[in-house]
């Protein structure tokens, strides 16, 4: 039972490490303009923040919308309320290989977090 208590114990403390991850992507990005598009660098940054765990992953986008949670639209457009806002999203996945394998679970189990910020 203790060997059980451990693993979830682990997969909690992974999904803490992609938490970290997206951010340390989203602070990269609002460092000023130039950081907005620059996919590969945010990408990095994330997988930097998970120390490289071995398989972990990173997707960053960059688009605009009128509003919170409105559409996505053209950066250069513009909307009844002024110009599009920039927003940056980074997503971090990060396997998870329980010790032992447990019914009704996938292995691995793939532990995803998002994070997204307006960076204009």
């Amino acid at each position: 039972m203790t060997c059980g208590v451990c693993d979830f114990a682990r997969l909690f403390n992974l999904a803490n490490m992609a938490v970290g991850a997206a951010s340390a992507g989203i602070e990269y990005a609002s460092i000023g303009p130039q950081n907005w598009t620059d996919i590969p660098d945010i990408q990095t940054a994330a997988l930097n923040d998970t120390g490289n765990y071995p398989g972990a992953t990173a997707v960053a986008s960059s688009f605009c919308a009128c509003s919170v949670g409105g559409a996505h639209v053209d950066c250069q457009a513009t909307c009844s309320s002024g110009t599009a806002e920039q927003y940056v999203q980074v997503s971090v996945t990060i396997p998870f290989v329980p010790i032992f394998n447990y019914p009704g679970l996938p292995n691995p189990i793939s532990i995803t977090q998002v994070a997204c910020a307006r960076v204009q």
